[in-house]
């Protein structure tokens, strides 16, 4: 029986998987795994300049095809730098696969170079338990012959029921060894948890509650998205004539200009989505929806949820049901087939008569919400301005992915979004320098798609050398870049908590980053007033390679009048100072 390497085992197997792309960088401790993709003809090995961009790009690649995303690293400090990359995807139930090299086994624990564990055996120790919190799964391969199965166990937890991130250590030496061939298994396709059902008498409980409320309001988490339930979550709305808000995650599930949706609700929620559910709604129907301090308002009553609200909640997890609010019912079960089955239970009940009074409500909070913009020519590069026309000049398919930063506020509740896998952003871990990173996984699996990324110049500034891994790569992918000298939004909350009293959030070295993408070989565009947008944008998107739009915004750019709240811990018995307290719309 013909050998191979433990290395080339991983290749195959990973080969079997569908992988088409592994995103990282080479060192002495993943060489033997690269020299095996070299012989591959079905995985290309994408070349970043830094290790946590990898990961980015791979949790990008899998958000939007909706595969596993592999990343690789060398040993220590390279794997260490995929870590922040990890974390985020687990935050955000986003399938990835972190590769890393490890020790040589025979030496552990005796100060080997970039060696992270003090034990006599690496097993659980150092740098796999690190990863722990932030991964659903860790291996360390002892015993190559393995490899097959440790990749299949791998991607089906990866994306079994809530999906996440996992990671192998594959120490140097056993990547090298010999071991007979041995055969891929690999199930027809992972969908452990999916088409699992909510028990029947609390479909059925549910249905009664929702055909009898008087307005009940639908709000759609990441877990919807994951299920690929959206046709499901409007077909519902449509039926009992429910108003559908969505979590930042979620948001582009129900297509934003359709007469059901009323927007984000949350931190950065939209004011109409907060007064329907704090003012009209009886019955609040969580799908995959988490009830996290960002997606409530830190759980403050009336922002938006109020003493009368009743929950029924849908989760694939038991432990999200009845978490942070109590529920009526509690629904376990997979997001598309208990929807499919909830609605056939709704069907057979009538319906629920009150879609006119719904829709009525929902026009008349509309209409009396009325976004005011700046006057672009007293102030020409103001980002409420700039994020308004910003819609009109993209394709309604177009791929966002939103960084951490001010400029998120913008993109949130006033930018429509008309399809799901189309609004990408960090979640709750937030890093910066995510979006600009993760925009290339999205382009490279959605190649049809115009793809661009949202960022502020501090975040853009932690991964910007990867403009020269999008030329080499060929991507085509639009960085548009809120540039105003500061990390505004820290920044903001000083002046708020500390009397107008800053330190460490302004830039006093100006950026061109213009110049910079120009000098990575791509298309550098510099805007100084809104009117150069439209130019702008159609540049980038007819040039056909990468691209960086520097907008020179205001740096005391206007707040939009989101409606929700973030605060910050108390600094005194009598001060519990909600973050942007005073530019609340109320």
């Amino acid at each position: 029986m013909a050998q191979q390497r433990g290395a080339q085992v991983l290749v195959r197997a990973l080969e079997a998987h569908g992988v088409e792309y592994i995103f990282g960088l080479p060192g002495h401790g993943n060489m033997n795994i690269l020299d095996a993709i070299y012989d591959s003809n079905q995985i290309s090995f994408k070349l970043v300049r830094h290790e946590q961009a990898a990961a980015h790009i791979a949790d990008g690649y899998a958000r939007i095809s909706g595969e596993v995303g592999v990343c690789c690293s060398s040993v220590g400090p390279g794997a260490a730098n995929m870590i922040m990359g990890i974390a985020t995807a687990y935050f955000t139930s986003s399938p990835i696969l972190a590769i890393s090299g490890g020790i040589i086994t025979k030496q552990a624990g005796r100060g080997q170079l970039q060696e992270t564990s003090r034990a006599e055996t690496p097993t659980d120790q150092g740098y796999m338990q690190a990863l722990q919190p932030f991964t659903k799964k860790v291996w360390d391969i002892q015993q190559p012959v393995r490899t097959g199965e440790i990749v299949r166990k791998a991607f089906a937890i990866a994306q079994a029921d809530r999906p996440g991130p996992v990671a192998i250590e594959y120490p140097w030496d056993l990547q090298a060894e010999y071991v007979d061939e041995v055969e891929i298994q690999v199930p027809e396709k992972y969908a452990y948890g999916r088409g699992v059902r909510a028990d029947k008498t609390a479909l059925q409980k549910a249905a009664d509650c929702l055909c009898q409320a008087d307005c009940p309001v639908i709000v759609a988490g990441n877990g919807a998205t994951i299920g690929e339930a959206g046709p499901e979550v409007v077909e519902l709305a449509e039926l009992i004539g429910a108003p559908v808000a969505t979590s930042f995650v979620a948001k582009g599930i129900i297509p934003e200009d359709h007469p059901l949706s009323i927007g984000m609700v949350g931190w950065l929620g939209h004011p109409v989505a907060h007064e329907m559910i704090r003012e009209h709604a009886d019955i609040v129907f969580a799908i995959g929806y988490r009830f996290s301090d960002e997606a409530t308002s830190w759980w403050t009553e009336g922002r938006p949820y109020v003493k009368e609200n009743r929950f029924i909640q849908l989760d694939i997890q038991q432990q999200e049901l009845a978490k942070n609010y109590p529920v009526e019912v509690g629904l376990l079960g997979d997001a598309k087939a208990s929807l499919r089955e909830l609605i056939d239970l709704i069907r057979d009940r009538g319906g629920r008569p009150g879609y006119e009074k719904s829709t009525q409500w929902i026009s008349d909070v509309t209409r009396a919400f009325h976004l005011d913009l700046p006057d672009a020519e007293k102030t020409p590069m103001e980002s409420m301005v700039i994020a308004d026309r910003l819609r009109a000049l993209l394709p309604r398919d177009s791929i966002l992915s939103i960084d951490t930063g001010t400029h998120a506020h913008y993109f949130s509740a006033f930018y429509p979004i008309f399809g799901p896998r189309r609004f990408l952003n960090p979640g709750g871990w937030t890093p910066m320098g995510w979006g600009p990173a993760a925009i290339l996984g999205a382009k490279l699996a959605a190649p049809d798609k115009v793809c661009v990324s949202i960022s502020g110049d501090g975040g853009f500034l932690m991964v910007c050398q990867e403009i020269v891994t999008a030329v080499e790569w060929n991507v085509p992918v639009i960085w548009l870049v809120f540039n105003d000298q500061a990390l505004r939004a820290i920044r903001d909350g000083q002046k708020e908590a500390y009397e107008g009293r800053v330190i460490g959030t302004e830039f006093t070295q100006p950026t061109d980053f213009a110049a910079m993408a120009r000098s990575m070989g791509a298309i550098g565009i510099r805007v100084t007033h809104v009117d150069e947008l439209s130019g702008a944008i159609d540049q980038a998107i007819s040039c056909n390679r990468p691209c960086v739009i520097d907008l020179q915004v205001d740096q005391e750019a206007i707040y939009p009048p989101v409606a929700g709240i973030w605060y910050e811990p108390a600094r005194s018995p009598d001060a519990r100072m909600p973050r942007g307290s005073s530019r609340q719309w109320t």
